[in-house]
């Protein structure tokens, strides 16, 4: 009997010990995973506007489409409750910030500003939910003339 009572405490302390290292883990899985988008997201952006000219009118905008990835809770990962690409007043780079379920927040930079939509506005592209979203990028003329990077869902 002694025996069973000494197998169901240890199981217990197990678990218990075990809970946090899954949690920490689930939360480093959705960081390396919404990195991942990022760095996409950045390298598109970056290809775009060195490599590519504004196109004249009537024709079609130089485009990338990138495949952001929102992990969903679960086990071994944590969900992500808001993204945001933010261009900055200066114009020369947009800021990213996200924040994961269990309150863990990042933000890092990506070199090119991006905008959501209108090259003419300077608003930030909110990513909610969850799961795979294709976002395509397009160097577009602001109302300066200069090339802006305009980022729509696809």
């Amino acid at each position: 009997m002694i025996r069973y009572v000494v197998a169901i405490v240890l199981t217990v302390a197990l678990v218990v010990l075990a809970v946090p290292a899954i949690e920490r883990g689930a939360s480093m899985n959705s960081q390396r995973q919404v990195d991942a988008s990022i760095a996409a997201i950045d390298d598109a952006a970056t290809s775009l506007a060195e490599s590519e000219e504004l196109s004249p009118d009537g024709h079609p905008d130089p485009r990338r489409v990138v495949d952001v990835t929102l992990p969903r809770g679960s086990l071994t990962t944590e969900s992500v409750d808001h993204f945001e690409i933010t261009p900055r007043e200066n114009g020369s780079y947009s800021a990213v910030r996200y924040v994961l379920e269990d309150g863990t927040t990042r933000e890092t930079v990506i070199g090119e500003p991006i905008v959501r939509n209108d090259p003419a506005d300077n608003e930030s592209v909110e990513l909610g939910g969850t799961g795979g979203v294709r976002l395509a990028l397009t160097l577009q003329a602001d109302d300066n003339g200069d090339p802006v990077v305009v980022a729509s869902r696809v």
